[in-house]
């Protein structure tokens, strides 16, 4: 196995990734809005700050009819704005975008007169021409005395401004910087974590490794695991019992077998050792048939067991016509006969039209074994998806009825039965979804009915 497929194929190594990526992503969304947080305090302090401003100007502004407006600042807070590097600006504008008073010509020539003139009403700065460091900041509406003037106040950053925006530079870096060895430290701790939490499912996997044919009794024991795995645990168990009890019937199945050929085989000898005698050719032929018969019907079975079959809608009524029109020959032959009812509808299900063919032949080849000659064997078809057979022999007895669909049980081993051919049926019934269920006639004789699933 390449190293990739043992790295990102294991569980734990993907949790352990998603965890630590689900720390990074939550550890820079908190970094990302804490900057954000700054930047945000950052402009809303130099909104206030600028608001302040105006006011102070409003509350300064002298205007008179056909007179140039004054502003009548206090000496140490004008020489903020006149003296030669100065950090505080304002400038009145009228309705033709001509500015009417400044309080610095430099300032108002480092920007130029149409900035000023074009300058909407709101906030606006300098960043992107002069840089972070030496931008002004400007806010910009109209008098508060006079609606044909336009007062613009500015201000250069400030230092809190500055330290605002380095705490910010300094998070967000410091933060990418920590990134890698966090993700190393997140991505160890969460390796271990999910180590520790899935001990619990590497000894369900050990307990379940000890399941198998050699000890097929084995059972994971559930009350130690956490309760998301007990229904696992349940499930192998159930797997489990299902195992023992298939390898079980195996085992016995298997036994049956070489019992019933061995009874044969050991007449077969004997006849071979007594070939001399007149009569052997007969019995050898009939013993060699009934082992042909055996060994078919064995096939069958285990052909049954281990092939999935097709499953498509037929209709019941169709199958059970063919197999009496095939079978009707053989009951003449043997003195019996065959009576066949269908319903008017149709009685579809969905399986194989041949196992259902093979099934009703076999209940009907029982029925004609056990119904007295010049009698009838009934097959019925019924809605919504059942088909009786009914002989007119003994019936089956009450200590028989519960074992009549068991492998090699037979009541006529000296008639040549090998007792597969229901067990044959059951298994037939049970592949698709349906049932055998045996009764006996209340006028004498046994009833076997095939319930199928509707389709």
């Amino acid at each position: 196995m390449r190293l990739s497929e043992r790295l990102f194929g294991s569980i734990g190594i993907r949790l352990s990734i998603q965890l630590s990526a689900l720390f990074i992503l939550f550890a820079a969304s908190c970094a990302a809005l804490i900057g954000y947080q700054l930047s945000n305090i950052d402009e809303t302090a130099r909104s206030l700050r600028l608001q302040r401003q105006a006011r102070e100007i409003n509350q300064v502004l002298h205007i008179s009819d056909g007179a140039v407006p004054t502003v009548d600042l206090p000496a140490e807070r004008r020489a903020r704005y006149q003296e030669e590097a100065a950090t505080f600006f304002y400038a009145l504008r009228d309705r033709a975008g001509k500015l009417v008073v400044t309080s610095s010509e430099p300032l108002r020539d480092r920007f130029g007169a149409p900035f000023f003139r074009d300058m909407a009403r709101g906030e606006t700065d300098t960043e992107a021409k002069d840089g972070p460091d030496n931008a002004f900041y400007f806010l910009a509406g109209p008098v508060d005395a006079h609606g044909d003037l336009f007062l613009i106040v500015g201000q250069h950053v400030s230092a809190t401004d500055v330290l605002l925006r380095d705490v910010e530079w300094r998070l967000l870096s410091g933060t990418a910087l920590a990134a890698i060895p966090l993700c190393l430290i997140v991505f160890a701790a969460s390796l271990t974590i999910v180590r520790f939490g899935f001990a619990p499912l590497r000894r369900l996997s050990r307990e379940t490794d000890r399941i198998g044919p050699g000890d097929p009794a084995v059972r994971i024991a559930e009350a130690d695991l956490p309760v998301e795995l007990r229904g696992l645990a349940e499930a192998a168990n159930a797997a489990a019992g299902r195992l023992q009890q298939a390898i079980t019937s195996q085992r016995r199945f298997t036994a049956d077998a070489a019992h019933q050929m061995l009874t044969p085989l050991a007449l077969l000898s004997a006849r071979i050792e007594q070939n001399m005698a007149p009569q052997p050719v007969s019995d050898l032929r009939a013993d060699i048939v009934r082992m042909q018969n055996l060994v078919r019907q064995l096939l069958n079975l285990s052909r049954l067991a281990s092939v999935q079959q097709p499953h498509r809608r037929v209709d019941l009524r169709t199958i059970a016509k063919e197999v009496v029109t095939t079978m009707a020959p053989l009951a003449i032959a043997e003195g019996r006969s065959l009576s066949y009812e269908m319903a008017e509808a149709p009685c579809l299900t969905t399986g194989d039209a041949s196992a259902i063919a093979e099934a009703l032949s076999n209940v009907i080849r029982n029925g004609l074994r056990h119904t007295p000659p010049d009698t009838c064997v009934e097959i019925i078809v019924e809605r919504p998806a059942s088909i009786l057979v009914a002989d007119r022999g003994d019936g089956i007895a009450e200590a028989h009825r519960d074992r009549v669909l068991e492998p090699f049980f037979t009541t006529q081993a000296d008639k040549g039965g090998s007792g597969l051919g229901l067990a044959i049926v059951d298994e037939i019934m049970r592949q698709h979804g349906g049932a055998v269920a045996v009764e006996n006639r209340p006028g004498g004789g046994a009833l076997f009915c095939l319930r199928f699933k509707g389709a």
